[in-house]
């Protein structure tokens, strides 16, 4: 057992608890012998796509496409395997099926978008259920719908080609204040990597996106020519926009109604205040894709303190319930990483005791499969007894079974994940 962790801050890992594996190698030889994944002939120069689909026959597809693209592909059929790709092979896109044996895309997704490590990296949603609005505003480089027809595969591999090596991203700010977009330039220009255009009226920028395209587009709504909405609505009509990201950055207290509008066409709407340029950089750099390692020191900074002030569970206290000590010991140096409290019991009634004596406990980690009272019994109790719906209560399982998350649920867990934990998953549930 051991908890696997980079300590050089300029490339860390994500943290996996390395639990006992339960991949069989004929498995793992099966996807790399139906699918052609190349992650034994992956050389330090070579561009990967990691594709994440436990379809064998789509996924031998994909990979064949990166192939003729000039890519090497990695395949995770399920979420045991995605980070652990992700920190081998550090790919240049990634290709995520929405519907996995053990896992929600959207929950992977969301992981790759709030890992500073990690949510730069370019994620292509594909799902069978047509939900493009809700994997843009989540931060996807694209959403696919299936089946995907050839000239649809082309155009995606041909983007994460281009979209790898094409430099400098165009930002094109709409705004009439003089002051504001000198500051906005300032705080997004970064030499090669941003080029900052500015278009003062929104007729203007009209003609500007008629030339040129555009990487991401920073629209104020109260522009002195043309209704926001308007405006918003017309680049929105714009076929080769169609995967540039919009951001609303306004003074506007926009009304909740306004708010649900623009979001049918805005990838994210920030109101102008004392820390919002800061907050605007964090989102460009992401939708852009931009590694936060690349920017300047000062950029890089603002970054990091704004991810490290949304850890939501720092200084926070983790009751962790598991009868292996071995798997205590784990889980509680990886939890300490991350500033967070953690109080641990080897069995369900001394769990149950623990709460009955803490009242600052902010989330339980509940092992399953215990002797005596096993984690569902455990559950059931805390709930029955201490009459708290609130507290989040994880059970942790060692295989994903059918059945076993509603199973989980209808005892009262909050939510369910299996091992191998990563620190992560738990971070964004």
């Amino acid at each position: 057992y051991e908890v696997s962790h980079d300590d050089d801050a300029a490339i860390q890992t994500v943290p996996t608890v390395k639990l006992p594996d339960t991949r069989d190698l004929e498995v793992l030889n099966e996807i790399i012998n139906e699918t052609g994944d190349d992650r034994n002939v992956i050389g330090s120069e070579d561009r990967v796509v990691m594709v994440v689909e436990d379809d064998l026959r789509f996924a031998k597809i994909m990979v064949d496409k990166a192939h003729e693209m000039g890519l090497k592909a990695v395949v995770a059929t399920s979420f045991g395997d995605v980070f652990d790709l992700a920190n081998k092979f550090r790919p240049v896109a990634v290709t995520l099926d929405v519907k996995l044996p053990d896992a929600s895309g959207w929950r992977i997704l969301d992981l790759f978008k709030n890992d500073i490590n990690f949510r730069h990296i370019p994620v292509h949603l594909i799902s069978g259920e047509e939900n493009r609005l809700l994997a843009m505003q989540r931060g996807a480089r694209s959403f696919s719908l299936k089946p995907l027809k050839n000239e649809a595969l082309h155009v995606l591999f041909e983007d994460i080609v281009r979209y790898k090596d094409y430099r400098p991203k165009h930002v094109l700010v709409v705004e009439d204040n003089e002051l504001d977009y000198s500051s906005i330039a300032k705080m997004l220009h970064h030499d090669e990597h941003v080029a900052i255009h500015i278009a003062d009226t929104g007729r203007k920028a009209l003609e500007l996106i008629k030339e040129q395209e555009y990487d991401c587009i920073i629209v104020d709504y109260m522009l002195p020519d043309i209704g926001g909405m308007e405006f918003i609505q017309e680049i929105n009509n714009v076929k080769k926009l169609a995967l540039t990201p919009v951001i609303i950055y306004s003074a506007k207290d926009f009304s909740p109604k306004e708010k649900t509008q623009l979001k049918q066409f805005a990838n994210r709407i920030l109101l102008k205040d004392v820390q919002s340029l800061e907050l605007l950089l964090e989102e460009v750099v992401l939708h852009l894709h931009i590694d936060h390692k690349d920017l300047l020191p000062e950029k890089r900074r603002i970054i990091e303190n704004l991810r490290s002030r949304e850890d939501v569970l720092a200084n926070k206290t983790v009751l962790v319930v598991d009868d292996d000590v071995r798997n205590l010991f784990a889980l509680t140096t990886a939890f300490e990483r991350y500033n967070i409290n953690v109080i641990t019991a080897e069995s369900g009634q001394e769990a149950i005791n623990i709460l009955g004596d803490n009242k600052h406990v902010d989330m339980v980690l509940m092992d399953i499969m215990m002797p005596e009272m096993d984690g569902y019994e455990t559950t059931q109790k805390i709930r029955r007894e201490h009459k708290n719906n609130v507290l989040p209560i994880i059970a942790v399982t060692a295989k994903a079974m059918k059945g076993d998350r509603e199973k989980c649920i209808e005892a009262g867990a909050s939510d369910y994940i299996t091992k191998p934990v990563k620190i992560d998953q738990l971070l964004s549930l």
